[in-house]
């Protein structure tokens, strides 16, 4: 079980910034739809992934279990905190 932790919260990262590069090229989104902000619904699938990716550590087998375990944390420790500056950056300005 928790080596497929491990392997999902990898994938997670993944589509997370899949789901970044979607939101930042496309165009104007009528937010009233999902009642927040894009980058809001992305921060918070971000963090979930995040605390999966911390969890999936105990979940370690072998090196590319580690591998994969420091990949996703670093993404997703990396586009949390880019969304987070992004967010209240953005905030600020309107």
């Amino acid at each position: 079980m928790k080596k497929k932790i491990n392997i999902w919260s990898f994938i997670s990262s993944l589509i997370c910034i899949l789901l970044f590069v979607i939101v930042t090229f496309s165009g104007p989104i009528d937010y009233s739809i999902m009642g927040t902000h894009p980058l809001n619904l992305v921060l918070y699938i971000t963090l979930i992934t995040l605390v999966l990716g911390v969890l999936g550590f105990s979940g370690i087998q072998d090196w590319k279990g580690m591998a994969r375990s420091i990949a996703t944390v670093i993404i997703t420790l990396g586009l949390s905190t880019f969304l987070t500056i992004v967010i209240f950056l953005g905030g600020l300005l309107s």
